[in-house]
């Protein structure tokens, strides 16, 4: 009889605890080893593995892998469901080492029109210097995509949920298109982490993290992950070494320790979200939320069907426009006004100045992102408190 502590498929908070420790020279702490060489000693086995193009297996020089960042990516793969994951420096880095793996000389990207202002502007500065192009789409209207894809679309890129209005990417219809098509479809799955959402079970080729964001989940990071099939890790790999985007073991060992209580955290997070998006679509002062545990939200039910909660962060845009919010903004005491996202404090922004700052009026149209609009990443603090420091801060708007 097998042994039912074997079994494959671990709960995710299991798996973010203990997945991946019993593989590899990790030694045998409770706690994973912090090991900050940068430079291995080199035997016959490893000039082997070298002369076969195999040099990451044998552990020779940081740039190529490290016995600590080596062990964070087995987590990080087994959270995903994938058969590998790659750290990287930041989740730009990965997007980098993504692109020039993936796309032949001349061919294009289908990118999602809802999407961080960062990817786009990497896409838009490296895709002309590499023969590429580019074509936009609305993740939420699969159709837009088969409108979006041509004879040398190589890469499909979108987002679990948009940044900043939470627009639902419905991931099995794209993957599909993109099958079709003969290209592969790479997800963002910053928003949602594995704790509520597993890409590659949807359909995805390979998924892609800011690390800094949720998956640390203490803004004291930064870092990116991609995870994926062997053959396509192995790629970006190449990259990594090549480009020196390499993950630095101290934020592996961070990471790792966050990533301990990720599905504790995103439970706290998606409680106070769904707190605060219900309340402040009832406040007068307030004329759209977008989150989606709303039933007015347009994707509710495909919400439902894709994700194992809603998530952390949401966006709302108050009534008397851009002067009400920056009174909001200054009147906020538990909510922080900085960028990024994910960690267990709340921290609030103006998307229009911050992650899409530089954007034209009509593609913030475009985007969803209308006057007075504010995007929360709601923290573990407890709701009530949220809450008054939000009616506070509105009786100024």
């Amino acid at each position: 009889m097998s042994d039912p502590r074997k079994r494959s498929g671990r709960g995710p908070s299991t798996s973010s605890v203990h997945a991946g420790r019993g593989e590899g020279a990790v030694g045998s702490g409770v706690s994973l080893p912090l090991d900050r060489s940068s430079t291995f000693r080199v035997d016959e086995q490893a000039y082997r593995l070298r002369e076969a193009g195999r040099g990451y297996e044998a552990m020779v020089y940081a740039r190529e892998t490290n016995p600590t960042v080596e062990a964070v990516e087995r987590r990080l793969a087994a959270l995903e469901g994938a058969e590998q994951a790659l750290l990287f420096a930041s989740g730009m880095a990965a997007l980098h080492a993504a692109l020039m793996a993936l796309l032949d000389g001349g061919g294009q990207v289908a990118l999602s029109d809802r999407i961080y202002g960062g990817t786009t502007g990497l896409i838009d500065a490296l895709l002309p210097r590499i023969g590429s192009g580019v074509s936009t789409f609305d993740p939420g209207r699969p159709a837009s995509l088969e409108a979006a894809m041509r004879a040398e679309t190589r890469l499909v890129i979108c987002e679990s949920l948009s940044n900043p209005t939470l627009r639902v990417a419905d991931i099995p219809r794209l993957a599909e298109l993109t099958r079709a098509g003969g290209a592969l479809i790479l997800v963002d799955a910053t928003f949602v982490t594995p704790a509520l959402q597993r890409p590659l079970e949807l359909g995805a080729d390979l998924v892609w993290h800011s690390a800094s964001k949720y998956l640390g989940g203490h803004s004291d990071l930064i870092g990116g992950v991609l995870a994926g099939p062997r053959k396509l890790i192995s790629a970006c790999r190449a990259w990594r070494t090549r480009a020196g985007g390499c993950a630095d073991p101290d934020m592996a060992w961070l990471l790792e320790r966050g990533l301990k209580t990720l599905a504790l955290r995103m439970r706290a997070h998606d409680h106070n979200a769904r707190g605060l998006a219900t309340w402040l679509a009832a406040h007068p002062k307030v004329s759209v939320v977008h989150h989606p545990s709303r039933a007015d939200h347009e994707q509710r039910a495909l919400a439902s069907e894709l994700m194992r909660g809603s998530g952390g962060m949401l966006s709302f845009e108050l009534a008397g426009g851009d002067p009400a919010a920056a009174r909001v903004l200054a009147n906020l005491e538990l909510f922080t006004e900085a960028p990024s996202l994910g960690g267990v404090e709340s921290l609030v922004s103006p998307p229009a100045r911050m992650s899409h700052v530089g954007q034209s009026d009509a593609a913030l149209r475009a985007a969803d992102i209308g006057p007075g609009c504010l995007r929360l990443s709601v923290g573990i603090e407890d709701l009530d408190d949220l809450l008054q420091d939000l009616e506070i801060a509105l009786e100024h708007a």
